[in-house]
């Protein structure tokens, strides 16, 4: 797969399969020991060799061009999708440069994977809002670093919770109405909802059984939004 270039812009689609992935990096310290980091990842190993151009310009004029491959790619890679971690996907997302300054490398910021074993056309569709939506799963709860720089709690951001609901089966979440709905936005093959309450929820033994939701959805918007779709739950049961 050639033509790919290094714009951050640059939305992309790639097939492979999602791997975890170590790399151990041994430091030589001056009293002669040394000291071993192991640096823990995910990458997709992609179906066809991934050939990167990296082009230097002056001006309108090309200068040079250079071409790197890649037999797989680091991935940044939300919770979301953790549990296709070792399955054959199809990646949707841009590229963007690893953390490491030291290292001259990239990585895909993943916005959508999708399971080659379940087609898009087997998931059932549901709408935003105002239409009622009933989904079942499991729910759990996580934290996540809120203001001021939604980088880190122990670098002292305010931890934010958030309920999330992983699903039982995958949705394609749609616009009713696109004329009327300049909003939401059109996403596939969403695993996880993270959820709000309009009344009491479910206790924490109850969150430990799979449990039946009734609301609407809407897209994520704002930093405090943890998953591409939220949902206003009216009512819940324990299936």
């Amino acid at each position: 797969m050639s033509g790919h270039g290094w714009e951050f812009e640059q939305n992309v689609t790639i097939d492979g399969v999602l791997r975890r992935a170590e790399r151990t990096h041994i430091t030589k310290l001056p009293d002669g020991k040394e000291e071993t980091e192991v640096e823990r990842s995910i990458v997709l190993v992609t179906d066809k060799p991934l050939v990167l151009c990296h082009s230097i310009k002056m001006g309108n004029q090309q200068i040079t061009s250079i071409e790197t491959s890649y037999p797989h790619i680091e991935v940044c890679l939300s919770k979301e999708f953790f549990p296709l971690i070792g399955k054959h996907v199809q990646c949707h997302g841009n590229f963007r440069r690893t953390f490491d300054a030291s290292r001259d490398e990239i990585a895909l910021a993943v916005d959508t994977a999708l399971d080659y074993e379940q087609p898009l056309s087997q998931l059932k569709t549901v709408f935003y809002e105002p239409e009622k939506v009933e989904v079942s799963g499991f729910l759990y709860e996580t934290v996540y670093p809120g203001p001021s720089e939604y980088m880190s709690v122990e670098m002292g951001d305010r931890p934010e919770e958030a309920t999330i609901i992983t699903l039982k089966d995958p949705i394609n979440v749609e616009i009713k109405n696109r004329e009327e709905d300049d909003f939401n936005e059109p996403e596939k093959g969403v695993r996880e909802l993270q959820v709000s309450f309009s009344d009491s929820g479910p206790t924490p033994a109850q969150m430990k059984q799979e449990i039946i939701l009734k609301g609407t959805l809407y897209h994520a918007h704002t930093a405090h939004h943890r998953r591409r779709v939220l949902m206003m739950v009216e009512s819940w049961k324990i299936n």
